[in-house]
C-alpha cells in the first residue's frame, strides 16, 4: 500500500508538468502542427466521466488526481488551439457543453447504479479511443515537424501503468484496469509514431539541403 501511494504521488507530480512543455511549445512557435483539436475535446469528455466514476466509487483522490490535472491543462490547450484556429469554435462549444452537462447530471443525481457507472465508463472508453485515433490521424497527416511534445507521452504511459497497477491490485476494478491497459498501449504507439514521423521529416530535410 505504501509503495502504491508513492507511485500515485509521483503520478500527481508528473501530471502537473505533463502538458506544460506542450503549452510552451505552442506559445513559443505559435504552431499547432500535428495537434488534433478533436482529440482534446474527446479527451475532455472521457476524463470528465472517469473523474466522476472514481468519485462515485469512493476511490482515493490521489488515484485519479492526474485526470483532474489533465482536465485543467486540457482547457488551457483548447483555448490556445481556439485562439490559433477559430474554425473550431462550434466544436468547442459542443464539447464543453457536453462535458459540463454530464458532470452536473451525475453530481446532482442520486448515486447511480453499478450498471449505469459501467455504461458510462464504456462511453469514456469510446471517447478515449476517439482521442487516440484523432492524435494518430493528425500526426500522420502532418507535413511539417509536429508541434506535439513527445515527452508527455512517456509521462502519460507511466501514469497509466501506475493506474493499471492500482486498479488490479488495490481497487480490484476490471473496468478501470481495461481502460488503463488500452491507454498505456496506445500512448506507447503514439510516442513511437511521433518519433518516426520526426525522423522521416528530418531525413527529407537533409536530402533537400
Amino acid at each position: 500500500m505504501v509503495v502504491g501511494e508513492l507511485f500515485r504521488a509521483s503520478c500527481m507530480v508528473l501530471a502537473l508538468v505533463a502538458q506544460v512543455p506542450q503549452i510552451l511549445r505552442i506559445v513559443k512557435g505559435w504552431s499547432v502542427a500535428g495537434l488534433s483539436f478533436n482529440a482534446y475535446i474527446f479527451d475532455l469528455c472521457s476524463l470528465t466521466i472517469k473523474i466522476l466514476y472514481n468519485y462515485r466509487q469512493g476511490y482515493d483522490f490521489l488515484s485519479y488526481s492526474p485526470s483532474v490535472i489533465y482536465v485543467i491543462q486540457g482547457y488551457a490547450i483548447i483555448l490556445l488551439l481556439l485562439w490559433l484556429d477559430r474554425s473550431n469554435r462550434t466544436l468547442t462549444k459542443l464539447g464543453l457543453v457536453g462535458a459540463v452537462a454530464s458532470c452536473l447530471f451525475l453530481l446532482n443525481s442520486e448515486s447511480p447504479s453499478i450498471d449505469t457507472l459501467t455504461t458510462l465508463m464504456k462511453c469514456a472508453l469510446l471517447f478515449s479511443l476517439a482521442n487516440k485515433a484523432s492524435h494518430i490521424h493528425s500526426i500522420t497527416r502532418c507535413k511539417e515537424k509536429p508541434a506535439v511534445d513527445a515527452a508527455q507521452w512517456i509521462i502519460y504511459t507511466y501514469i497509466s501503468m501506475v493506474g493499471l497497477y492500482t486498479a488490479v491490485w488495490e481497487q480490484r476494478d476490471s473496468v478501470l484496469a481495461s481502460q488503463h491497459l488500452l491507454t498505456s498501449s496506445l500512448n506507447i504507439l503514439i510516442f513511437i509514431l511521433l518519433q518516426r514521423k520526426r525522423a522521416t521529416l528530418t531525413a527529407n530535410e537533409d536530402k533537400t539541403k
